[in-house]
């Protein structure tokens, strides 16, 4: 019975370090604002606590899918480029994704 119960508390150990990795991340939306070559932005990332909209250097392929959900550690430095955002031109800050994974919660 105290090897069920040692199997249990590491089992819960284990799953107790795993959930704190995603502590840094923010949850964002994946937004398409249409194709750069036609004046758009390309893929941004929507920040859910804030709704600001930023526009990632690179985003893999697998997370370019429109309002996917994802969390995100971003490294930011205030560069920028204007962008047409229907309706208006807008500066959209362009950031270094370090890590995305999908929103599961």
């Amino acid at each position: 019975m105290r090897k069920y119960v040692f199997g249990a508390f590491v089992a819960l150990s284990v799953l107790a370090v795993a959930c704190k990795k995603d502590k840094n991340m923010i949850k964002a939306t994946v937004v398409d604002s249409g194709d750069i070559a036609k004046g758009g932005c390309g893929y941004l990332l929507q920040i859910e606590s804030d709704g600001e909209l930023v526009r990632p250097r690179y985003l893999p392929t697998a997370y370019q899918h429109p309002g996917e959900k994802v969390k995100v550690k971003m490294n930011r430095d205030d560069e920028g480029d204007i962008c047409t955002t229907y309706p208006t031109k807008k500066f959209i800050e362009i950031v270094d994704v370090t890590d995305i994974k999908q929103d599961l919660d």
